[in-house]
């Protein structure tokens, strides 16, 4: 055989001798590199520029290519180190029969070439195959029309084969440095290289109690929805390094306090499993502990992406009350605001028809409450508030009331404005003079009206009716620079569905901007597309990102039972051989298996528990309110993937017991 060819068809032998490791490694792999490559594709995409709500769309697909890489590296990186230290043996037994350092060097290039060959090819090949589907998948999901045809994204081929590229020289060079600091001898004896028992780290195990619990803390304890996104990844970071510190030293601690008691540990089934564990456990840890990372973050991803898309259309409802909502100015758009309604009116009978129509004029500003006052003027130390002013005519007329209300008495409706004062003085300033007022009756009812803030509700609100026009507009000429006056028209449209009151809304709305260039208006109709792309599009980034992070959490899974079993392998077979009857040999190996396989899930299952509170508190920026329907989709995500982590559990403790067992 030439010398030239030598080397790559041993590169090659290797790769097909050690299927059981190369073959999970290339797939998954091959797997990561297509959905790169789709996400790529989709922020690439021109042919979803034309599409409304687009931006939402390519946004996502561009904030996923970041995770995905990360987790890509994360992927190549781990499953490199599990490959490599089950061939220290074989490297070393190499050098022995005479192949030197730069031989085996060489081999290792080829190997590396080989799997970026197929990782490249094979991910790129099913990137184009699938991209069409995930693109009509996508479109569905966000309600928008399917366009058909065929597109292959070659800046996504190119950014795919650069990343995995610079990840494959990386995991090269990170294996010629290994090579370069070994010698043979102990590259033979790795195999069989015992583990000293591990110290308790008692240190490390405060330092995890202290983050873990200030993790929680944060998620508990945030009430304002603005603050629990600003402080939602410190918390993540914490509970992240809580997780690292106490599956490594906390473990530690918990199997010598098992190992303490007579009654547990000198039992046939716990003695092997918490002898062998407690040896390991330094290796163990940190797999143990990105496994319950990664699913809390398959659980968090999909759960609340679910619920975001599911509660969709009472978002929208939430945010338009009506279908459609015509507002004039009442401080620049001079003129009698029942002349403009009768001719929204007639416009919108001329367009297809209304069902029903009201208006009224709300007079708003923002204020701050210090007890008793509340100002127009804010400043440091208040409680920064919206305040809406209608008048008892308009309540009346719009709830079927009939209030009556002397010149200084209000009806109030006050959120998150605790012991709100029976008798409050409104002013320009604090400590000014100003008009003073006396709370007749805390209502609940309030009248809705059309926002478009993706951003939830004020931290405070106050809704206040007050007698007649005349004080509602002595309350905004408080501070005119701080205030404001409209008058709204609201109605819904005779259309049938969502397409016809799209036309009827577009019809309308040119019609009277050909006549008063003032007019604005708000429409669920018109703005419901970007709804349907952003929820969509959220909904599409966390199934994609979930599947990225489960198959990260099943393939450390299955590298490390396999690991596990040929390290057990030894240990298994001299218990048989001092007596141990193969019946307590597998009560043994099941007891471990249990032990370590369904930790990480139950501390990933406290950690979606912890983090609910916040959660829910960020999904209020989205309008979405119903915490009983996002515990049932967080519940319902759990049990999914608790039956798919119980699946991978039979399948790679098959593979344990197996190895072991021979």
């Amino acid at each position: 055989m030439r010398k030239s060819g030598f080397f790559p068809r041993l590169a090659l032998v290797n790769l097909m001798r050690n299927g059981r490791f190369y073959g999970p490694y290339l797939l998954s792999c091959a797997v990561t590199a297509a959905m790169y490559y789709i996400l790529k594709f989709l922020a690439y995409n021109e042919g979803l520029d034309s599409v409304r709500g687009a931006m939402y769309l390519k946004s996502f697909a561009s904030v996923g290519c970041l995770v995905a890489a990360g987790l890509s590296a994360v992927i190549l990186l781990y499953a490199n180190s599990f490959v490599m230290k089950r061939r220290q043996r074989e490297l070393g037994l190499y050098n022995i029969l005479g192949l030197e350092k730069r031989h085996i060097a060489r081999v290792m290039l080829w190997e590396t070439l080989y799997c970026a060959a197929v990782t490249l090819i094979g991910g790129v090949l099913l990137g184009i195959l699938f991209s069409k589907a995930v693109v009509l998948l996508l479109l569905k999901l966000a309600r928008i029309p399917a366009q058909f045809g065929m597109e292959i994204s070659v800046p996504g081929i190119t950014e795919t084969a650069m990343l995995f590229g610079v990840l494959f020289l990386v995991t090269l060079g990170q294996n010629l440095f290994r090579l370069g600091r070994a010698r043979p001898v102990e590259l033979l004896r790795s195999a069989s290289a015992g583990e000293r028992e591990p110290r308790t780290k008692w240190l490390l195990v405060i330092l995890g109690v202290l983050t873990l619990g200030g993790g929680y803390f944060l998620a508990i304890f945030t009430q304002n929805p603005i603050e629990a996104m600003l402080w939602f990844f410190a918390a993540v970071i914490l509970v992240i390094i809580g997780t690292y510190c106490l599956f490594t030293a906390g473990s530690v601690a918990v199997l010598k306090r098992l190992r303490a008691n007579p009654g547990f540990y000198y039992q046939t089934r716990h003695f092997t499993a918490v002898s062998g564990l407690l040896y390991r456990m330094k290796q163990n840890a940190v797999g143990l502990a990105s496994i319950c990372i990664l699913s809390t973050m398959v659980l968090v991803t999909v759960s609340t992406t679910i619920a975001m898309n599911i509660g969709l259309e009472n978002a929208l409802n939430e945010m338009f009350p009506v279908d459609i909502e015509f507002i004039q100015d009442l401080e620049n758009q001079p003129g009698d605001p029942m002349d403009h309604m009768a001719e929204v009116q007639a416009a919108a009978e001329r367009s297809g028809g209304y069902t029903d129509s009201r208006y009224y004029s709300r007079y708003w500003c923002y204020c701050g409450v210090k007890g008793q006052e509340i100002a127009l003027n804010l400043d440091q130390v208040c409680l920064r508030t919206l305040v809406e002013v209608v008048t008892a005519e308009d309540y009346n007329r719009l709830l079927g009331t009939d209030y009556i209300l002397a010149p200084d008495e209000v009806l109030a409706c006050p959120e998150n404005l605790p012991d709100f004062p029976g008798d409050f003085t409104m002013a320009a300033r604090f400590g000014e003079p100003g008009l003073t007022f006396h709370v007749r009756e805390e209502i609940t009812e309030t009248i809705h009206h059309a926002t478009t803030s993706l951003l939830g509700k004020e931290d405070s609100t106050l809704f206040l009716v007050v007698a007649d026009q005349e004080t509602a507009k002595a309350i905004t000429d408080l501070d005119t620079s701080r205030s404001a006056r409209q008058f709204r028209v609201q109605m819904n449209l005779a259309g049938k569905d969502y397409n016809e009151k799209l036309s009827q809304t577009e019809r309308l709305v040119f019609e009277l901007s050909q006549r008063d260039e003032g007019v604005s208006f708000t429409s669920k109709q018109d703005n419901a597309q970007e709804f349907y792309a952003m929820y969509g599009g959220f909904l599409f980034l966390g199934i994609f990102l979930g599947l990225l992070f489960l198959l990260a959490t099943v393939l450390i899974i299955y590298y490390k039972q396999i690991s596990e079993g040929y390290e057990d392998q030894r240990r298994f077979l001299i218990m048989r051989q001092v007596g141990m009857s193969r019946r307590e040999v597998n009560a043994s190996i099941h007891s471990q298996i249990l032990l370590v396989f369904f930790l990480p899930l139950g501390a990933a299952g406290l950690h979606i528990f912890m983090a609910f509170p916040m959660l829910t508190r960020m999904l209020e920026l989205f309008n979405l309110y119903d915490v009983k329907l996002f515990a049932l989709c967080t519940a319902g995500t759990l049990g999914v993937f608790c039956l798919i982590y119980a699946l991978v559990f039979v399948l790679t403790a098959r593979a344990y017991t197996r190895i072991v067992a021979n």
